[in-house]
């Protein structure tokens, strides 16, 4: 077999599902069979309406990079370069990250990956429940940023896939109390099963009790304005910045005498790789629970339906799987 496919954005609103040829790995790499691809939603929402996530003059480009915006993916390695140990052909395999050079390309029956961005995962393990691993790697280290969480109560506003993730690593590294918000009646009872309360932004009343009793630590996994202000508000030790914002938050006196420092989320680094592995042992021992985020599993011809169901807020997160 020669031929693979992409899904391809060839501009605002607008896909196809094109034919490429398999790639070939390199000395490094391997060629994975992609059977699950999850959507980011921010990142995926926005280059469907022709706006780039980090605001960089020029971007998004289209038609966009085959596969593109894809990047959270599952599947099965079918070739390995002559320099890879560890894995084989038939391993299931979770990723992360994109190959050298495209920023995304998951979205495609076939991409190549550096064997250091791919973890085995317990062949068990559904594909479409893996594929969303690479959110868990950054809910992962996102919670290690925050440091030791034992016997700490913790807030989470922003109940999306990565705020849910949050609640449940929190919960593993032993968090004694923790509290979602967000003012979605799905996402909250998504939530719920993951946290000791979960408060409605929309019940004023609410929203101040559980303001006023506080966290010692909160993540803002909204990325907005109005819940970066909550988070902050509700912290007593640290407030930290997980979601990509969209738009700024005011730090002034009140977050100044209590000493409230603003964190943002480290994606730099090299450890990526390990806390994808984490995550992957923690799905494989049930410590997390990554099905309870994907609402929807389509095929590539229901892209754009998949989108609108993000859009909507009726899905919480949609995985692909399946070609025409």
């Amino acid at each position: 077999m020669t031929a693979a496919a992409a899904l391809q954005v060839t501009a605002p609103g607008k896909f196809d599902i094109i034919d490429l040829l398999i790639p070939r790995p390199a000395d490094d790499e391997v060629l994975i069979e992609v059977q699950a691809c999850a959507t980011c939603t921010n990142w995926e929402l926005k280059t469907w309406h022709g706006i780039d996530i980090f605001s960089r003059p020029g971007y998004p480009v289209y038609p966009q990079n085959p596969g593109s915006p894809g990047h959270e993916a599952a599947g099965v390695v079918a070739e390995v370069g002559p320099g890879v140990t560890g894995l084989e052909p038939g391993d299931h395999v979770a990723v992360y990250g994109s190959r050298r050079g495209p920023e995304n390309d998951a979205h495609a029956t076939h991409v190549t990956r550096e064997a250091s961005q791919v973890v085995k995962i317990d062949p068990s393990i559904p594909f479409a429940e893996a594929a969303p691993l690479e959110m868990g790697l950054c809910a992962v280290r996102s919670i290690d940023v925050a440091g030791d969480l034992k016997g700490k109560s913790v807030g989470v506003v922003g109940l999306g896939p990565a705020g849910i993730l949050h609640l449940q690593i929190a919960r593993a590294r032993g968090a004694a109390y923790i509290v979602g918000i967000d003012m979605i009646g799905a996402r909250l009872a998504a939530a719920a099963p993951f946290a000791d309360s979960v408060v409605d932004a929309n019940d004023a009343d609410a929203l101040r009790t559980a303001v006023e009793a506080g966290a010692l630590v909160a993540f803002d996994c909204s990325g907005n304005p109005k819940g970066m202000r909550t988070a902050l508000d509700l912290a007593r030790e640290a407030m930290y910045v997980f979601a990509v914002p969209e738009g700024g938050v005011e730090w002034g006196k009140s977050e100044w005498l209590r000493s409230i420092p603003i964190v943002p989320y480290n994606w730099r680094g090299g450890t990526q790789a390990d806390c994808l592995r984490r995550a992957a042992e923690m799905l494989t021992e049930g410590t997390l629970d990554t099905s309870a985020i994907v609402s929807a599993v389509l095929p590539y011809a229901r892209y754009d339906e998949g989108l609108a169901l993000l859009e909507s807020r009726e899905a919480i997160k949609v995985v692909f799987q399946g070609w025409p």
